[in-house]
């Protein structure tokens, strides 16, 4: 079985095929889930408030075998979560986000 970070490649190159906007996607680590953060320019350029996760079952059959959570972020957002305006969830440090994308 792929492991998680494989699975995240995976994704974030599936994810930045079909949303030619996507700029980067982050991973952040965890044993059991594939959570990654994407910046578009695709999402509204609207003022930073919150991060909303999205949240997808497991589908082996598609080749995700782990549970995955996904963060769609504009580049503003991007930018208030790099200068400590925005925060990310709870387990996901900025600082330990490994690009994958």
């Amino acid at each position: 079985m792929k492991s998680v970070l494989e699975v995240a490649q995976w994704l974030a190159e599936a994810h930045m095929k079909d949303d030619p906007a996507t700029t980067d996607v982050f991973v952040a680590e965890a044993a059991d889930e594939v959570r990654l953060v994407e910046v578009s320019g695709s999402v509204g350029p609207g003022t930073p408030r919150e991060v909303l996760p999205f949240r997808f079952a497991a589908n082996p059959d598609k080749g995700v075998p782990y549970p995955s959570v996904v963060v769609l972020l504009s580049p503003a957002e991007w930018e208030a979560v790099q200068r400590g305006e925005l925060a990310l969830p709870s387990g996901w440090e900025k600082d330990s986000l490994r690009k994958v994308g």
